[in-house]
């Protein structure tokens, strides 16, 4: 029994550096790509808060940032919007968080077609939903190009989730050049 013991040690001795060299290559994927970003900050934030990127390769983090992208959309979606639009004063304001609750789906829309490309492999297809995403975000806040002005928590919905598409495209631009593991 003894035995058995030292040699499951010794095993986990010499797995040990393994574990530990694959847990700096998926950090070093991520600062890698994360400096690659429009808000680096935010991406190391994001994917790091993720449990599955610790042992994530480049298409695992993509498809972790589609996810993550895509959840803060329908929150935009589903509950800011509308919020906003229940407070708004006036049709036109109204008609404005109209279009930005289509502009939203269209965004979860592409993002969902980002997630089907990148699974079957097809990276310019992927790299054109997750472009394709922030054309939806761009239109919402064109929409509020004169008065009244955009609100802040809706600008700042749109940045963050401008900043979380941004992950996207980095890794969308590596795979472009690397390649799928």
């Amino acid at each position: 029994m003894a035995a058995y013991s030292l040699n499951s040690f010794s095993s986990l001795f010499f797995l040990l550096p393994l574990f530990l060299s694959i847990g700096l290559s998926t950090s070093d994927l991520i600062s890698e790509v994360c400096s690659k970003t429009q808000n680096p900050s935010l991406c190391l934030q994001a994917l790091r808060s993720d449990r599955r990127s610790a042992r994530a390769d480049l298409k695992g983090l993509a498809l972790i940032s589609i996810d993550i992208a895509e959840s803060n959309a329908k929150q935009t979606a589903n509950q800011l919007i509308p919020a906003l639009s229940k407070r708004a004063t006036s049709p036109e304001l109204r008609g404005r968080y109209d279009t930005c609750a289509k502009n939203y789906k269209d965004t979860i829309d592409n993002l969902n077609k980002a997630r089907t490309a990148l699974n079957a492999r097809d990276i310019r297809t992927f790299f054109a939903m997750a472009s394709a995403a922030l054309d939806g975000l761009d239109n919402c806040e064109d929409s509020f190009e004169g008065p009244p002005a955009e609100p802040k928590q809706l600008r700042d919905a749109n940045n963050k989730l401008k900043g979380l598409c941004s992950i996207i495209l980095a890794i969308g631009a590596r795979l472009g050049y690397g390649g799928l593991n």
